[in-house]
């Protein structure tokens, strides 16, 4: 749903068998939290452990934040974003990070008023594929 909501969904690679493994493994290297609405799917987090080399600790990194269109506006990305911070604060992390697209005002809106900071003059960078293979050679 996210990607699709941001326009990415022909980016998407991922398959359920490749989420399996990586939260059900016996390392898993994600967290999941779902999110349900009267008896139904709404919402999921997923989440990993990075680190701040700011605070030189172990913190949390929010890789994705989705609610379904039909429940948004009903508080389901806050009260995951709740569980989140439940989470955090189980495993003595002191912060949370997150990327958001720069044009989703209302995401922003519920961010700021969580009290979470929304750094201006960031930017998210990434390299992949081809120009990965490019850069290591």
């Amino acid at each position: 749903a996210l990607a699709e909501s941001h326009n990415l969904l022909h980016t998407v690679l991922a398959t359920p068998e490749m989420f399996g493994a990586a939260m059900f493994s016996d390392q898993p290297i994600v967290g999941t939290l779902m999110a349900e609405y009267d008896g139904k799917l709404a919402g999921c987090a997923v989440w990993h452990r990075s680190f701040s080399t700011n605070r030189g600790a172990e913190v949390m990194y929010l890789e994705d934040l989705s609610v379904l269109p039909e429940f948004r506006r009903r508080g389901v990305a806050r009260a995951l974003l709740k569980a989140v911070a439940r989470l955090a604060l189980a495993k003595n992390y002191p912060s949370i990070y997150w990327l958001m697209m720069d044009w989703n005002k209302e995401a922003s809106a519920l961010y700021q008023s969580i009290g979470a900071e929304i750094e201006p003059g960031t930017a998210f960078c990434r390299i992949r594929d081809d120009a990965l293979k490019a850069l290591a050679s």
